[in-house]
């Protein structure tokens, strides 16, 4: 796993940390399995386990239009095809978990499973040795306890058991989908354990060095997650450059120690482009200020016009705060999420690609309230921060 990437578990409606010293930006984040939606899928010869899972579990989601990001890891190889554990992270299921990450400042590179994690860590324990006995293991957390029927090595079912549901129930349809896709055969023994997070989150770890493990982080976190690497990139590229100049500095100013004449002739020659430079950023600071409110493209009634043309249905602004200098700042509600996303690629677009109205266009995080709506709020931006 790479260095400085954090593991961590949502257990009890907190994350909870390995302790392994990695105190980076950057965290794996492993989750109770009632979060997640989760299905074992036959995959025919030939045919793309991503294309074939997502039907199976949208039609589970408690979310049906709601996009979903689906992960496959494969369990099994059979005559049939493959069989896949596919899973997925609905955005709607983790809000909760998506404000206590922006409080602790993380950027998650991987979803798992803690039951997966747990798993590796009982494998010694539960007597898993490569044979193909089939064996019932019920893995109990305070997030719900969790069904796992082990065919030797690999799972035939995992489903995840609410507190206070029919457990004799569960376990019968936990037994029948291990009978649909690895057939009919007795049940060696059934394991009960509690679920230690230590152990299951050092069984994470284990699995993100593994090609092919399941990562059911959603599209909305992966695009936060390359944000976040472009700006430390950007930041590190600037503390370069910046040590750069200063070296050129330090050469410049300690060469003169030994070549005087030079250095007199410099300095002379330093005055007199730095009165040049001052006439010349006051007069670029005039003309700037000049087009700026020159400009009917940024006006008040302009802009409002032009955002109003691009706001989608099911939007209500609830705050509008121009400034003619910097941009424009909008509060609202929606209906949903989706619309806040076209909603902020339009005014991206504003002006078109060439020479658009707003530099910047960003987004807070949107949160929700009673009744179903969704509350934003959007930065719009003239210039980017550096200019």
């Amino acid at each position: 796993m790479n260095k400085g990437v954090q593991v961590l578990a949502f257990v009890g409606g907190a994350l909870r940390r390995l302790d392994s010293g990695e105190k980076g930006r950057e965290a794996v984040l492993a989750l109770p399995l009632s979060r997640m939606l989760v299905k074992m899928v036959l995959v025919p010869e030939g045919a793309d386990p991503v294309e074939t899972a997502t039907p199976i579990l949208k039609a589970v989601s408690p979310y049906p239009d709601e996009p979903i990001a689906v992960s496959c890891e494969t369990v099994r190889e059979t005559p049939a095809g493959r069989v896949v554990l596919a899973a997925a992270l609905p955005e709607s299921a983790a809000e909760d978990i998506a404000a206590a990450l922006d409080e602790a400042k993380l950027n998650v590179v991987r979803v798992d499973s803690i039951a997966l994690g747990a798993i590796r860590g009982l494998w010694q324990d539960i007597g898993i040795d490569g044979g193909e006995d089939r064996k019932l293991l019920v893995l109990k957390s305070p997030d719900g306890a969790v069904l796992v029927v082990m065919d030797g090595t690999a799972p035939s079912s995992i489903r995840a058991v609410a507190d206070g549901a029919d457990m004799k129930r569960e376990t019968m349809f936990s037994l029948l989908e291990a009978e649909d896709f690895n057939g009919p055969r007795p049940l060696a023994a059934t394991i009960e354990r509690e679920i230690d997070i230590d152990s299951a989150l050092a069984g994470v770890a284990e699995r993100t060095d593994e090609v092919g493990s399941l990562n059911a982080i959603p599209d909305s976190w992966l695009e936060v997650l390359e944000e976040a690497r472009f700006k430390t990139k950007l930041f590190r590229g600037l503390a370069v450059a910046g040590g750069l100049w200063l070296l050129a500095m330090g050469v410049l100013f300690g060469v003169p120690v030994v070549y005087d004449f030079r250095t007199d002739r410099a300095k002379d020659q330093s005055r007199a482009h730095a009165k040049a430079y001052a006439a010349v950023s006051e007069k670029k600071a005039k003309v700037k200020l000049v087009r700026q409110y020159s400009d009917h493209a940024r006006g008040a009634l302009e802009t409002m016009r032009a955002v109003a043309e691009v706001m989608p249905a099911g939007i209500t602004l609830t705050s509008w705060e121009f400034s003619h200098d910097d941009g424009l700042r909008i509060r609202g509600e929606s209906d949903d999420t989706a619309s806040v996303y076209e909603f902020k690629d339009s005014l991206v677009e504003i002006g078109g690609e060439d020479d658009p109205v707003f530099k910047v266009v960003e987004m807070g995080q949107i949160g929700s309230q009673k009744g179903g709506k969704h509350k934003f709020d959007l930065d719009c931006r003239y210039e980017e921060a550096d200019e």
